[in-house]
């Protein structure tokens, strides 16, 4: 099974496909991969192994929750159900179809079906811990140079890095204020030692990662006031109390343009809070359109949902369950928690164990705020050229990659396959998940990135042409194999 300690330090020196980032796209990438090319050799690369897939799984403590039901977290489209069905093998009667289960959990039933699936079709996989950090196309083949300093040759590559972290958003008005006091990563496991249980703390962002650092603080014991500062003050809206069927849309409405798609979404939410349901269908029935509805916008269109209304559809879209807004709302009650609609303005020491955080708030007023860790929940950044992903800037640099019209991401095709800077598709290499979200939007969720992973197989698998392996064509796997390796 793909967990920390199974990951080799030694990479093969050559496969079939390449598979860069362990977390949900990688591993479904590589389970449909050993289901439609079973003859071939996989290695997949992560970075950073952690107890689970990636962050979203193997950052989180045992009690953070998913952000969708049980029922509809299947790791495979054509059983959707598959999640909760797990959850009732290992946890009979504990946890009902719409409840929202422990990430950690969930983790465990991914790692779980990717390692039945190669079980099944003996495919040969390597998991290696290292990071890949340049590509150089060889012929039909490419290149690869890991941060150890060792090369891999590929006949095919499949880039899965989610959302590269981006840069802390104070990061022009730190005045150099001790490291230990800023925290550039919620998910750093050692942010918070040391930290005193009734110490002031400043996160900057008021999204779903904000709501989970606050959550696992409180957990851990901590019970000192927390002051989230964000542009626009708002905190995520609550999930439906029940799952009704998502509102119906002329898809030639929101395809009109920004403004008439909202104006679209909000009166089909007025008319289900007139019938006596709830308006998170009216978000829910978009869904399916949202890629063809983001391809017919204009890039004005785009560009304005991006500068004025995007900050709007996030809290209606990636909602929280309410059990956790009720909690965060009750300290806001109690004074333990303040929310500021606001940006850092500037970031100084104050003694040396506190920083002053200075925001300037929705009203042009400078408020000091004095806090013994300042951390970034502020969300992924919105241009790829910032990124600090050294991979994915040695890739723009040489021109292997472009970055879409917006520069959320990467161009690809409609299989996923990556666009180079000269417009021409770069054969048997392609991109899953987030930096596929300038040319459809929504690519975060697992409906989204299960079809992906589906798609990028079944013609990643018809280009390689993976047949029988004759004799000794690869050498023996690494330590990190598993499947039907040599």
């Amino acid at each position: 099974m793909p967990t920390t300690q199974h990951y080799a330090t030694d990479a093969p020196a050559e496969c079939d496909v390449a598979i860069i980032g362990g977390g949900f796209g990688g591993l479904m990438t590589l389970a449909r991969l050993s289901q439609q090319a079973p003859k071939c050799q996989f290695v997949l690369f992560e970075r950073m192994p952690r107890k689970a897939p990636g962050i979203a799984y193997g950052a989180c403590d045992d009690a953070h929750l998913l952000n969708v039901p049980a029922a509809r977290m299947g790791v495979f489209a054509e059983r959707p159900t598959g999640f909760h069905e797990w959850l009732e093998r290992e946890f009979p009667g504990k946890y009902r179809s719409d409840d929202f289960a422990p990430r950690a959990l969930f983790g465990r039933y991914l790692l779980e079906s990717v390692q039945s699936v190669l079980a099944e079709t003996r495919a040969c996989a390597a998991f290696v811990r290292d990071a890949v950090v340049h590509i150089e196309p060889l012929g039909r083949k490419f290149e690869l140079l890991l941060a150890s300093g060792r090369t891999v040759l590929a006949r095919g590559v499949v880039l899965a890095p989610g959302l590269p972290q981006a840069r802390a958003p104070w990061r022009r008005v730190d005045e150099g204020i001790a490291r230990r006091l800023v925290v550039p990563d919620p998910w750093d496991q050692g942010a918070f030692r040391g930290l005193d249980r009734d110490a002031g703390i400043v996160v900057v962002g008021s999204g779903l990662t904000a709501i989970d650092v606050i959550m696992g603080l409180r957990r851990q014991g901590h019970t000192g006031h927390i002051t989230l500062v964000s542009r626009g003050g708002r905190l995520p809206l609550p999930h439906a109390a029940s799952h009704g069927s998502p509102a119906v849309y002329d898809p030639r409405e929101l395809s009109q343009g920004a403004v008439s798609a909202f104006r679209a979404v909000r009166r089909a939410a007025k008319t289900l809070l007139r019938e006596g349901h709830d308006w998170q269908s009216a978000i829910d029935g978009v869904r399916p359109h949202a890629t063809a509805v983001w391809r017919a916008w204009s890039a004005a269109d785009r560009a304005y949902f991006l500068r004025v209304l995007r900050p709007f559809w996030e809290i209606h879209r990636h909602r929280a369950p309410s059990m956790l807004l009720e909690a965060i709302e009750q300290e806001c009650r109690a004074g333990t928690i303040e929310i500021v609609s606001g940006a850092v303005h500037a970031l100084r020491a104050h003694g040396d164990r506190e920083a002053e955080v200075l925001v300037r708030t929705a009203h042009g007023t400078l408020r000091p705020i004095v806090a013994a860790r300042v951390v970034n929940c502020a969300g992924p950044s919105m241009s790829i050229g910032e990124t600090l992903d050294p991979l994915i800037g040695s890739m723009l640099r040489n021109g292997l990659v472009a970055s879409d019209d917006l520069g959320l991401g990467l161009r690809t095709d409609g299989d996923g396959a990556l666009v180079r800077a000269d417009g021409g598709v770069e054969p048997r290499m392609r991109l899953i998940g987030a930096l596929r979200r300038g040319d459809l939007w929504e690519t975060t969720a697992v409906p989204e990135l299960r079809a992906q992973a589906l798609a990028i197989a079944t013609s990643l698998a018809r280009e390689l042409g993976c047949g029988a392996a004759p004799p000794n064509a690869v050498e023996p796997a690494p330590l990190g194999a598993v499947g039907g390796c040599a």
